[in-house]
């Protein structure tokens, strides 16, 4: 058991509500648990006395509404301080990652290395302002929340400096090393809509489209198929606009794509395989000769709504891959990620930490290409809470330890915030922000910064926006597009065009924004000024 004080200005906190709150175990797995509050202390209850982290939702000042974490902390009677253990795990993860990225020669009058100077010295304020009877005090609480920020503002300059330098290497590195191909950015294109500016937008702008083929929408009900709108959007693509298309998930088991009929086969694995091989063989038979790569499976290692053991995920994971590589042998196959930081495992023990998920998967001897991840943060939906870009960067480094490419599936932030969706689920509250309150501006300023860190991981093969516009209907994100109901085209749209631009050009985004004049970048403006004076018509 591990407990946490908790206070709230001047006395322990009398209220506290815990969002977000999950254990983390050693290499960075999920443990089950429960987590509780009362009377200014956090309870972490779990089935062993291993050694455990805590994570939820704080507020980080300026750096935002953010999920953060401590280090793995053994079971002892005395309570620890909330505050002082995140700041103690966020300035060891910056001295790892100082080492891990070769940054040790930062020099001391740089912003970063002040800004982590004050965060120790604010650290150090917190351990030796205590009371004398051994209590924690309020002084003690308020200089390690100083320290927390000031870390974590350290630390994503930190994440910032390695990726330019990083990217520039990428982009640009010494003729007597191998050249590695610059990262392809691409966008998911919802079905519900088909106008020519969205059109024009997907030529002119990106290097490949993702259709999105969910079950749900393609088989509405058992054994009837519906493929009109999926058929329209990869028709255009390889007769008309001449961009590569990525076809999936094939098979997604998230809640949101899982058909409805599909509800009373829950808890009987053999028909829920066999449903899962038809549909399967379908859509590859029909997109076989379009389709260049595919995402075969995702949403396996959640467990919700099924009762599936971990050989069965597993037996699945290989039966997706399987159908692909026997009906389309030349293409490219894909095993997906989802909630790749693993909230859901301490609130659900049925369910597979997603590191542990992708190692089984690997170990297993199926032939996957890529490992796929989804990084969509700021959302309601379970396990899309708000991380820093530190913990960005280094949960990519978490995964290509497996030593495969790896295609972030769909990355995005929302350019407002969420509503409450006024339901009982436990799992919609607050989904945080990064630096302040997401607005259109605030959208394009992450994706600057979250693509600059993403695309200059050597071992990241494309990025995809996780989608080109606010679909009404089961949108992947709310406000989570490039273009707003009404057809207008959000700043977003533009910068990912720059971006886009930038690494074509072999140039750091972060630093070539604003400056990048290029044909495809016009072409994307004036795509823009289509889409904002042509709204999209409702199919």
């Amino acid at each position: 058991m591990l407990r946490f004080v908790v206070f709230n200005e001047d006395s322990p906190a009398s209220d506290f509500t815990l969002r977000h709150a999950h254990l983390i175990g050693k290499d960075d797995l999920g443990v089950p648990g429960t987590i509780s509050f009362s009377e200014g202390v956090i309870t972490c209850e779990k089935a062993t006395n291993d050694e455990a982290s805590l994570a939820l939702q704080v507020d980080a000042g300026t750096c935002g509404m953010l999920t953060l974490r401590t280090c793995l902390l053994p079971h002892r009677e005395r309570p620890y301080l909330l505050e002082l253990e995140l700041a103690r795990h966020r300035i060891m993860l910056f001295l790892n990652k100082m080492e891990e990225w070769g940054l040790s020669y930062i020099s001391n009058d740089d912003p970063i290395v002040i800004a982590f100077e004050e965060a120790r010295t604010a650290f150090t304020e917190s351990l030796v302002a205590r009371d004398p009877s051994g209590e924690y005090t309020p002084q003690q609480a308020a200089s390690a929340k100083v320290a927390l920020c000031k870390a974590i503002e350290a630390s994503e300059g930190l994440a910032r400096l390695c990726a330019q330098r990083q990217l520039t290497y990428r982009l640009d590195p010494p003729e007597d090393t191998k050249p590695i191909a610059a990262p392809r950015l691409g966008i998911l294109v919802p079905t519900e809509q088909f106008a020519e500016p969205l059109r024009k937008i997907v030529a002119g702008t990106f290097d490949f489209m993702v259709s999105t083929m969910r079950w749900k929408e393609i088989e509405r009900e058992e054994g009837r198929y519906s493929f009109v709108e999926t058929d329209r959007w990869i028709e255009w693509a390889v007769r008309q606009g001449r961009i590569p298309v990525v076809g999936g998930p094939i098979l997604d088991f998230s809640p949101a794509c899982i058909p409805e009929w599909m509800g009373v086969w829950g808890q009987d694995y053999q028909s829920v395989r066999e449903f899962a091989y038809e549909h399967a063989k379908r859509v590859v038979t029909r997109y076989r000769r379009t389709v260049n790569r595919w995402v075969a499976v995702s949403g396996l290692n959640l467990n919700r709504g099924f009762s599936f053991s971990v050989d069965q995920m597993i037996e699945l994971t290989r039966l997706s891959v399987l159908i692909v590589r026997k009906l389309h042998p030349s293409a490219k196959v894909v095993v997906e990620v989802t909630e790749p930081w693993g909230e859901h495992v301490s609130a659900n023990p049925e369910s597979l930490s997603p590191l542990l998920y992708a190692e089984l998967a690997l170990e297993s001897g199926m032939q996957i290409d890529a490992l796929g991840l989804r990084l969509q943060l700021g959302d309601r939906s379970p396990g899309r809470s708000m991380r820093d870009l530190c913990q960005l960067s280094a949960l990519l480094d978490d995964y290509a330890a497996f030593e495969r490419p790896i295609d972030v599936t769909a990355v995005g932030v929302p350019s407002a915030p969420v509503p409450e969706n006024n339901s009982d689920d436990e799992h919609d509250c607050e989904p945080g922000w990064w630096r302040s309150p997401w607005s259109p501006i605030q959208q394009a300023e992450w994706m600057t910064e979250a693509l600059t860190i993403i695309t200059s991981k050597p071992y990241i093969r494309s990025v995809a926006w996780q989608a080109l516009f606010d679909a009404s209907r089961s949108p992947e994100m709310p406000y989570g597009g490039l273009i707003t109901t009404e057809g207008r085209a959000k700043p977003g749209l533009r910068r990912l065009a720059e971006i886009r631009d930038a690494v074509r050009q072999k140039k750091v985004p972060t630093v070539a924004l604003g400056e990048i004049v290029s044909n495809n970048t016009d072409l994307a403006a004036a795509a823009a000024q289509a889409a904002e004076s042509e709204p999209p018509p409702t199919a």
